[in-house]
C-alpha cells in the first residue's frame, strides 16, 4: 500500500512540475530528479528494512548514505529552477 501512496505522490509531483509555465527544466534535470526520488525510495526502503531487523544503527547509517545524495540532487533541481524562474520573469 506504501508503494502505491509514493507513487501516487511522486507521478503528482511530476506532473505539477510539467505543467506549470513559470518553471522550465532542462532535460538533465529530469534526470537528476529522477535519480534523486530512487535515492528517497532506497533510503526509505533500506531504513524500513534494516529497523525491522532490529538494526537501528544501520538504518541510521544507510538513511544518511541514501537520503543526503537525494536532498542534494534535489535542491540542485530546485536551485536552477528557482533561477530559471527568476530569469523569465524579467
Amino acid at each position: 500500500m506504501t508503494t502505491l501512496i509514493f507513487g501516487l505522490l511522486i507521478g503528482a509531483g511530476f506532473v505539477y512540475l510539467y505543467s506549470r509555465e513559470d518553471i522550465k527544466l532542462a532535460w538533465y534535470d529530469w534526470i537528476l530528479l529522477a535519480v534523486a526520488v530512487v535515492f528517497f525510495l532506497l533510503a526509505i526502503v533500506n531504513f524500513s528494512q534494516s529497523r525491522a531487523e532490529l538494526e537501528p544503527k544501520a538504518a541510521n547509517i544507510l538513511l544518511v548514505s541514501f537520503g543526503l545524495p537525494g536532498l542534494i540532487l534535489t535542491a540542485v533541481v530546485a536551485v536552477r529552477a528557482w533561477r530559471s524562474r527568476e530569469a523569465l520573469a524579467k
